[in-house]
């Protein structure tokens, strides 16, 4: 079978000259075949290249991420340590000035805080409600309020004293609630910045206050271990931490034997 040409004339404007250009169509047919081949790697390797340069970017922020939170983690630490510091000196100096030590459970920093919302106030009422610990009814508050350990830099001070614990943790961290129960109030004042109460049944309340975002609203019901907010440096507050306050019938008391 003879093989068919395509004839192409090329035509100058003087019209002399004229070329004639064969070419097989076999030849015609592979040369376009191989152009199509090309087309689709070329085609591919935009598309690979697309999703490594994707890959690598995502990269590029996550690394530059994880190098923000190593420092404020480092941050964290070092006031976590001043605070430390500054507790063991003041408690030094009420010793030596002859105080009692029970009295010395409230950092100079939190020496001023003045009661926010409604309801709250000072003082311990008698021992907690059984069933406390991991086996504690759903509605008794019970356990850690935030979902990393963090450090504990201000605890309970009785009547007058602070009414509650300060833990120290990076901002944004997710905030927990320590019992089943009801949002009674989600909203922010100057000293507690964004706090939270969830109302747990006779009597009993949890507040968490210093949060940078609320994840719930009054009237809401909630889980133990449910996230209810991010932690934050809002309010009266000299670091990023958390304030927990534990009441009953209004008064705050010893949260220390709910938290174990």
């Amino acid at each position: 079978m003879k093989d068919r040409f395509l004839t192409v004339l090329v035509v100058p404007h003087d019209e002399k000259n004229v070329r004639r250009l064969r070419v097989s169509y076999r030849w015609l047919k592979a040369g376009m075949a191989v152009a199509g081949i090309l087309l689709i790697a070329v085609a591919l390797a935009v598309l690979t290249y697309g999703r490594v340069a994707s890959r690598a970017t995502q990269a590029t922020l996550l690394e530059r991420e994880n190098a923000r939170l190593e420092v404020e983690n480092a941050k964290v630490d070092e006031i976590a340590e001043n605070l430390e510091r500054t507790e063991r000196a003041y408690a030094q100096i009420r010793e030596m000035a002859g105080l009692p030590p029970d009295e010395a459970g409230s950092s100079p920093a939190d020496t001023g805080e003045e009661p926010g919302p409604a309801g709250r106030g000072g003082g311990a009422l008698g021992e907690p409600p059984p069933g406390r610990g991991t086996e504690a009814p759903d509605s008794v508050p019970a356990g850690w309020p935030l979902s990393l350990k963090g450090f504990e830099t201000a605890g309970f001070g009785g009547d007058g004293g602070h009414p509650g614990v300060d833990i120290a943790v990076p901002v944004h961290t997710p905030v927990l609630a320590t019992a089943r129960g009801v949002v009674a109030a989600a909203d922010s004042d100057p000293v507690y910045g964004h706090y939270v109460v969830v109302a747990h049944g006779g009597g009993i309340e949890t507040m968490y206050g210093h949060n940078a975002v609320l994840l719930v609203e009054r009237g809401e019901r909630v889980t133990r271990g449910q996230p209810i907010a991010y932690s934050g440096n809002s309010g009266r507050s000299t670091a990023p931490h958390l304030h927990y306050e534990i009441r009953r019938e209004g008064r705050a008391i010893d949260p220390a034997p709910y938290l174990r």
